[in-house]
C-alpha cells in the first residue's frame, strides 16, 4: 500500500509538501515518474495497465493514493483504483465535483478499498474520497482542511498504525522547521531525514519477504518508491523519487517545472 504525509496551507511561501513511500511486490513493474506524451502530467505507472499512485499537472492538479489492490497484487482489472488519479489528472472538473461523479459511477465489481486524495491547487480545493469496506460501492467524501495530514490504508488522519502516527510526529518535526521557508534544503535530503528508515516494527521504508498467494512463492513486499514534492507559492514545482530499478538497485530522479496558471 504505502503511507503519506502532506502539508498543504492557504497562505505562506509553499502551498503544498508531500512524502510518499509506496509499497508493492517486487513483480510489480512499476516505471519511474516520467512525463506523459503529451508533456502535461508528470507520474510514476504501472507498466501493466498505466495507472498510477501519484501525479501531478502542470495546469496545478495533484493526485495521490494508497489501495489495497496494490497489496493483493490485483491491480490490472477495469475499473482499479489506480486509474483514478490518472483520470483526475486529465479532466478539468473541480475535486468535489470529481468525487460526486465517482460515487454515482463506482465500479459494482470493484471490490479493493482506497483512500484518494485530490487537489486542484489553482482553486484551493481539496478532497478526500474513501471506500472503506470491500465489496461495497459506498463512498466517503471529505473536504480536506488546510494543515499536516497523513494517507493511509485507514483513511485521513488515522491514528490506528504507530508506522502512520510515527510518520505524523516525524513530519510535522519537518514542518515546524522548513515548512514556510523559501530556500529549502535538497529534496533528496529533505526524503532521507526519515522516509528511509527501515529499522524496526514500525519502519516507515518497508523491506519484507512476504509469500505471494497469486504467485506461490516466496517474494519482496515493500517500499520501492519514496517521492518528495513541493510546490511553491510562485507556481515552482519540485518533484524528487528515489526508486527500485529492475535489478532492485536504487535510483533517483527529479522534475523541476512551473505550473501553467495564473
Amino acid at each position: 500500500m504505502g503511507i503519506v504525509a502532506f502539508n498543504w496551507t492557504e497562505e505562506g511561501n509553499n502551498q503544498l509538501m508531500l512524502l510518499m513511500n509506496r509499497d508493492n511486490w517486487e513483480s510489480r513493474v512499476i516505471r519511474a515518474t516520467a512525463w506523459d506524451d503529451t508533456e502535461q502530467i508528470v507520474c510514476g505507472r504501472c507498466e501493466e495497465n498505466s495507472g498510477t499512485w501519484l501525479g501531478i499537472s502542470k495546469s496545478g492538479r495533484v493526485s495521490f493514493l494508497v489501495g489495497s489492490a496494490i497489496t493483493f497484487d490485483q491491480i490490472g482489472h477495469q475499473g482499479s483504483s489506480e486509474m483514478y488519479p490518472v483520470r483526475f489528472l486529465n479532466e478539468n472538473s473541480s475535486p468535489m465535483q470529481f468525487a460526486e461523479h465517482l460515487a454515482q459511477d463506482e465500479d459494482l465489481e470493484q471490490w479493493h478499498t482506497y483512500s484518494l486524495i485530490v487537489a486542484d491547487l489553482n482553486m484551493q480545493s481539496m478532497v478526500h474520497i474513501r471506500k472503506p469496506l470491500a465489496h461495497e460501492t459506498k463512498l466517503i467524501i471529505e473536504t480536506v482542511p488546510f494543515g499536516v495530514h497523513t494517507l493511509s490504508r485507514r483513511g485521513l488522519d488515522s491514528t490506528e498504525f504507530l508506522r502512520v502516527t510515527r510518520l505524523r510526529d516525524l513530519f510535522n518535526d519537518l514542518v515546524l522547521e522548513f515548512g514556510d521557508h523559501d530556500q529549502l534544503p535538497p529534496l533528496d535530503q529533505i526524503a532521507g531525514m526519515f522516509m528511509y528508515d527501515s529499522e524496526g516494527t514500525n519502519a516507515l521504508c518497508l523491506d519484507t519477504n512476504e509469500y505471494h498467494l497469486l504467485l506461490g512463492r516466496q517474494e519482496r513486499y515493500g517500499t520501492t518508491s519514496t517521492t518528495a514534492l513541493v510546490v511553491k507559492r510562485t507556481r515552482e514545482v519540485m518533484f524528487f523519487e528515489r526508486f527500485r530499478d529492475i535489478n532492485g538497485e536504487w535510483d533517483c530522479i527529479e522534475h523541476n517545472f512551473n505550473l501553467n496558471i495564473q
